[in-house]
């Protein structure tokens, strides 16, 4: 006596020979047209999401530069008082610019010359922004306000600007030669390190286009 064939229940797979195109068709599964289409959408997002990440990446790493610059300052700053020496910042016409930390050896203040004979002593050799920030440089990005004077600076500006020496000193009375360092990212972000010269404290500030402010960080 032949079984009766069971009657299939709406929703469930249909069944097929084996050895056909498909052995199980599943109700829910996805043409290839279906997935070529959702994939077009994934890259189109991916293609408009990668240059906002690369673009806040590129401010993220110049806000970075900025504040390890500040950081060098203040170390400065600090052994200058905890010595009773004067401590500057040595900036070098180099490309790309670097930057030594010199303690003064016979009180007469740091100088090139004592520099040279080894009796002003150099506690941080030649350091450069791009050894840890490869985005980042010393540089104007186009034109901008200076934040000492009432100049407008330009791309072929000095970005250091502490003096014809290019040095920071910072004494043991906490005071300092005032001066901004301008820093770039490869996008044109802008960011200075302005030193008081009144208590040698750095700050951090960044160029707001759209103000044509420098605001604080």
């Amino acid at each position: 006596m032949t079984p009766r064939r069971r009657s299939r229940r709406a929703g469930e797979p249909r069944v097929t020979a084996r050895g056909s195109r498909a052995s199980v068709v599943g109700v829910a599964g996805y043409t290839l047209v279906e997935l070529l289409v959702v994939l077009g959408l994934v890259c189109a997002v991916l293609t408009a999401a990668v240059p906002a990440l690369d673009r806040a990446a590129d401010a993220t790493e110049a806000a970075g530069a900025a504040r390890y610059l500040a950081s060098v300052v203040a170390r400065a700053r600090f052994d200058a008082a905890r010595r009773q020496r004067t401590v500057a910042v040595r900036f070098l016409r180099q490309s790309p610019v670097a930057f030594v930390v010199v303690v003064d050896g016979d009180g007469d203040g740091v100088r090139a010359d004592d520099i040279a004979a080894g009796v002003d002593r150099v506690t941080r050799p030649d350091d450069r922004l791009e050894d840890h920030f490869p985005r980042v440089r010393f540089g104007i990005s186009g034109a901008v306000p200076a934040i000492d004077d009432s100049r407008t600076l330009g791309a072929g500006d000095d970005p250091v600007r502490f003096g014809a020496a290019d040095q920071l000193t910072l004494t043991p009375f906490g005071t300092a030669t005032g001066g901004t360092a301008y820093l770039t990212s490869r996008a044109g972000v802008q960011f200075a390190v302005r030193i008081s010269g009144v208590t040698g404290r750095a700050r951090v500030l960044r160029y707001d286009h759209g103000r044509a402010a420098w605001l604080p960080v």
